[in-house]
């Protein structure tokens, strides 16, 4: 029950807030709690690819 009211306190006092910073402050925890590095790392791309890309912006910086 304790956690409830606790809940709701924060629902309450972050649907009221107007700082900026505290919000992203929050967003950072709320990503660091979320986080699963498994499925991050399903999402990468893959070493040929990087290289690939790598290539490409450095024939480009070339050509200016």
């Amino acid at each position: 029950m304790e956690t409830t009211t606790s809940k709701k306190e924060l629902i309450d006092w972050i649907s009221n807030l107007k700082d900026e910073k505290l919000l992203l402050e929050l967003a950072m925890i709320k990503r660091k709690a979320t986080f699963n590095f498994d499925e991050e790392f399903k999402k990468g791309i893959t070493l040929d690819e990087a290289r690939k890309r790598s290539v490409e912006k450095i024939r480009k910086y070339w050509s200016k």
